[in-house]
């Protein structure tokens, strides 16, 4: 039952204001037990998300932040024009599947201000002209100084866009602060100075014993380059009293073109700017910098662009086919082939001579040796599931293999095309699942199995589930 001062228009006094806040917060127990019964209540999985995702976006600075795009291969610059270097990965020369992110190392995220620049191009011994770097801005035309300039917007490691075949086959593509513009060439540019600590210092120092490369683009052409060298180490004793760990801060990228197209791009390390960094103890201050040439390459057209990596240093340019070991696994394969078929030949040769002379009462008899397991031939597995979902998982993966290899040789699929092979081999496992489902339930239905819904399901996970 309500209280009295809750209905006070019974008595012709308009309700007041502290009297609606009353009514508001006070509501009768029938009410209450309604609102409690039809209040939503947020759900703890949606709740859950919402936490993940906000804890994601602090921890990486932003994990669903848009990608760049991907720099379309083939397009016309004008001079001037910015052009862009992307970073890949790092990882040992002698394993190429390790790979990490190039920013796994202290590499610069910034480029420097043309301030910083001038700065240390007036400390720089080998930098010609660094002290009238300013004059030379002002006698140039206007136009010149946009390619020259130093605009510092570009910030590195952040994600590009990537095809499916890049993404399994490990790459890691990321804006980098290069500042490259075409046409213009840089003697020398100062792209960050930072001091490195001990952490950063181990961790190159590291990278650089186990050969660490690195891998940049500029639109689809792939460049390399190691991240230092060592010297006067043992080959297995390793670091030794007197040798030296040497970084190379500096890169030099030479860059061709054919017209308003770029058709080849290198970068080199020098030796003449290595910072020795043999000391992790001992902070270490490191100007990382760059250069450009441009130079026109007439005799390279656009569409041959990669024909000049069969020659690159990082691709090897013959196959050694180490004919003797070839020979001699065939042979040893022939000789165990034919040792068992002459075991087996006078095993069954003997069986058979004396089942000629038994009569019908001998045969009945206990048998023994091998002739036990005759009866196992047409008998159903204990788990018939895993069974023909094993079956069914071979016979999509030859389908899909036979397929991928008329795709190829049919030039439908490009084998130059960097992951376009895995990719094409990923579409191709799942366009072939129904192949794989029907072989596996077919051979399930003649062990007369029921739960055929099951055995799809592990036909579809057996392989890529523990692949993934």
């Amino acid at each position: 039952k309500k209280p009295k001062y809750l209905k006070p228009q019974q008595h012709g006094i308009a309700p007041s204001l502290e009297s609606r806040i009353i009514a508001c917060h006070l509501p009768n127990d029938n009410n209450l037990r309604g609102t409690e019964r039809t209040m939503p209540r947020p759900s703890l999985l949606l709740t859950t998300l919402l936490l993940l995702s906000s804890s994601l976006n602090v921890a990486h600075g932003g994990f669903f932040k848009k990608k760049h795009r991907r720099q379309k291969a083939g397009t016309k610059y004008n001079e001037h024009d910015a052009v862009h270097v992307v970073v890949n990965k790092v990882g040992p020369f002698n394993n190429p599947t390790e790979t990490y992110r190039y920013y796994s190392l202290p590499f610069c995220h910034k480029h420097a201000d043309e301030e910083e620049h001038l700065e240390a191009a007036g400390e720089f011994n080998d930098f010609e002209g660094a002290d009238g770097m300013d004059d030379a801005y002002e006698n140039e035309p206007r136009i010149a100084l946009a390619g020259r300039r130093i605009q510092g917007d570009r910030i590195g490691a952040e994600r590009h866009k990537q095809r499916l075949g890049e993404s399994i086959a490990g790459d890691r593509r990321e804006t980098s602060p290069y500042e490259l513009s075409f046409q213009d060439d840089i003697e020398w540019r100062l792209l960050c100075k930072t001091t490195l600590g001990e952490k950063e210092l181990t961790k190159l120092k590291d990278a650089i014993h186990n050969n660490y490369f690195f891998e940049m683009f500029i639109e689809d052409l792939p460049m390399w380059g190691y991240v230092g060298d060592f010297e006067d180490e043992d080959a297995i004793l390793g670091e030794m009293q007197g040798s030296h760990t040497y970084l190379f801060p500096h890169l030099h990228f030479k860059i061709g073109t054919n017209g308003q197209r770029i058709v080849s791009a290198t970068v080199t390390t020098e030796r003449d700017r290595r910072v020795d960094i043999t000391n992790v103890h001992k902070p270490t201050t490191v100007q990382f910098s760059y250069s450009v040439e441009w130079f026109e390459d007439h005799t390279l057209q656009w569409k041959d662009r990669m024909t000049r990596y069969a020659d690159s240093r990082f691709l090897p340019s013959s196959f050694e086919i180490h004919w003797l070991s070839i020979i001699n696994s065939f042979v040893l394969v022939l000789l165990l082939t034919a040792f068992l078929t002459i075991i087996l030949m006078r095993v069954l040769k003997n069986d058979f001579s004396r089942y000629m002379e038994l009569d019908d009462e001998t045969l009945e008899e206990e048998e023994s040796g091998w002739k036990l397991i005759h009866g196992d031939v047409f008998r159903f597995p204990e788990f018939p599931v895993l069974f023909c979902a094993s079956v069914g998982t071979g016979v999509q993966l030859i389908v899909a293999t036979f397929f991928l290899l008329g795709l190829a040789l049919t030039n439908l699929i490009s084998t130059t095309r960097r992951g376009s092979i895995l990719a094409g081999m990923v579409v191709l496992y799942c366009l072939t699942c129904t192949v794989g489902s029907y072989v596996s339930t077919r051979l399930y239905l003649q062990m007369n199995g029921k739960a055929w819904v099951r055995c799809v399901l592990v036909t579809a996970g057996l392989f890529p589930v523990p692949v993934a």
